[in-house]
């Protein structure tokens, strides 16, 4: 499961105190926590091409600032510099059992400070009514355009059980707004199963390939995504409405969707927090977490640390929402008009 919040799933059983890493033994001490990181990034990460990073001469900048006499504050702000520099929202360190602070890498440290999408207001302000079935809410705008709200995406299999009725809801709408700002993440092929009731042919809209050796070039072959259609799918004109709070999951949804013809997306860019993530763990017991693939659209575009920017840039302001007022939102339904 890929989500955007930064959280450690796995607690790892191994000694806190010593920890063998690609045949090297590291103690409980500053340098060997710093070396640890360092090394299972350098041959863990996979976004090293994309982003266009030397992670040497970052080593060559944080090694130095670090010694065995400093304290866990210390260590920890030359970590975090270190992880900054990388610009991923799928990076992050948790200090456990200490009062130093979680952080989050990239723009995912400061999605709490987006305030541009509210449920509540599109529920109280343009829905008369609404259905909600996790992760779906949805209902009409009026009487010919549709609403559906996807905050996550669950496994394939919820979806499959879920669709179907809303294909039938939706049969006969002149269009839909089909709303992923705000989207958390979940499962790629979640998505995947979604796009799919909305398309009448295959369509390969992703290539993903993932880590699997020390070496810089060491990834497995590209797997291809494709769209499948789904029973009898909906093709009539969709608008995608996108923030820079879609993340992860969220965000290869939106390149599923954005494969489709009969497609326009409104919004904001998107996070740009693409690859699976896995959690590490330093020998002092600290938990982190690394990108380990490369996710791409089906053109060989990498959207990672940059989002997927939208047909037509909409931001809602803070003073229109405090009005119930959602301006993307309304962009969407003069769109049908």
């Amino acid at each position: 499961m890929k989500n955007s919040a930064f959280l450690i799933l796995l607690i790892l059983s191994s000694c806190a105190c010593e920890k063998v890493i690609f045949d090297l033994s590291y103690n409980n001490q500053p340098i060997d926590n710093f070396e640890s990181m360092w090394t299972e990034f350098d041959q863990l990460y996979g976004l090293f091409k994309v982003r266009n990073l030397d992670w040497d001469s970052v080593y060559q900048v944080y090694r130095p600032q670090v010694d065995n006499n400093m304290n866990d504050q210390e260590l920890y702000e030359v970590l975090v510099g270190m992880l900054t520099v990388l610009n991923d929202s799928h990076v992050g360190l948790l200090p456990t059992n200490s009062d130093l602070p979680q952080f989050q890498g990239g723009i995912g440290g400061r999605i709490d400070t987006i305030r541009d999408f509210s449920l509540d207001i599109v529920k109280e302000n343009y829905l008369p009514t609404s259905i909600e079935t996790d992760p779906f809410t949805y209902g009409f705008i009026n009487d010919s355009i549709g609403y559906l709200y996807v905050a996550w995406e669950p496994e394939e299999k919820s979806i499959h059980e879920l669709m179907p009725t809303i294909v039938d809801f939706f049969r006969d709408t002149k269009g839909i707004i089909v709303d992923i700002r705000s989207n958390t993440g979940g499962e790629d092929r979640g998505g995947q199963a979604f796009a799919s009731y909305f398309t009448d042919q295959p369509r390969l809209y992703m290539t993903t390939s993932i880590k699997n050796g020390p070496g810089p070039d060491d990834f497995t072959p590209l797997e291809e995504w494709y769209l499948t259609p789904q029973g009898s799918p909906l093709l009539q004109p969709l608008v995608l409405l996108t923030n820079r709070s879609t993340v992860s999951a969220g965000e290869t949804l939106a390149l599923a969707m954005r494969i489709l013809p009969q497609l326009t997306t409104l919004g904001d860019t998107t996070t740009g927090a693409f690859s699976n993530a896995v959690n590490r763990e330093l020998p002092n017991g600290w938990l982190y977490s690394m990108s380990i693939g490369d996710w791409r659209a089906a053109d060989g575009t990498s959207y990672e640390g940059r989002g997927i920017p939208p047909t037509l840039v909409i931001q809602n302001q803070a003073t229109e929402l405090r009005l119930g007022q959602d301006k993307v939102l309304e962009a969407a339904i003069a769109y049908f008009n």
